[in-house]
């Protein structure tokens, strides 16, 4: 628990270093099929939708179904030397979750900045018999609200997100972002 205080307090202190308004924007997206009977990714990329408006679209196709059992790991690195785990690595029965949403939990303030862009909104099992169940990412734009409650100092950071069915890694996202880029649009 101390340890928990302490790397919050640090975080807020580090928040403070940023001067004048915050500018997030993604700068690259990578999706990794760990196992290939599993999924694909048909889309993974970013589009430019604007002027300095950058959005991450993803599509997910199972290929595996029914799933009754997902684990999600979500974690923030820090690029400083290289990708440095930083803050968070939490892992989340995805499932579990889906049925009791929990607003205390740090997962769920990242799932609510995605829900919005997303079709994954219901909870398991996710059946064969219909398409739906894909997960689907459109036009996913980070904007500085969703930093609020959560603020990151200046820096380039990586989202990787892991997804286990059965206690087996499938799938791996890395979404790599800048916070507070310099407005040269």
């Amino acid at each position: 628990m101390r340890f928990i205080i302490i790397r919050v307090f640090c975080t807020i202190t580090l928040s403070l270093e940023i001067n004048g308004e915050s500018i997030t924007r993604h700068t690259n997206v990578k999706c990794e099929v760990l196992d290939k009977s599993f999924a694909e990714f048909p889309v993974c990329k970013l589009n430019v939708l604007g002027r300095g408006i950058i959005a991450e679209s993803v599509y997910m196709k199972f290929l595996k179904l029914p799933i009754k059992k997902i684990s999600v790991n979500f974690t923030v690195y820090k690029k400083l030397s290289g990708y440095h785990p930083f803050l968070f690595n939490v892992t989340v029965d995805f499932c579990h979750y889906m049925k009791h949403p929990n607003p205390m939990n740090i997962f769920h303030y990242f799932y609510t900045a995605v829900k919005p862009y997303s079709n994954f909104n219901h909870s398991c099992p996710y059946n064969v018999s219909e398409s739906y169940h894909d997960i689907l990412v459109k036009d996913f734009v980070l904007t500085d609200t969703m930093f609020a409650k959560i603020p990151l100092p200046t820096g380039n950071y990586m989202f990787s997100i892991k997804l286990a069915t059965d206690d087996v890694w499938r799938v791996v996202l890395n979404t790599y972002f800048d916070v507070n880029v310099e407005n040269k649009y």
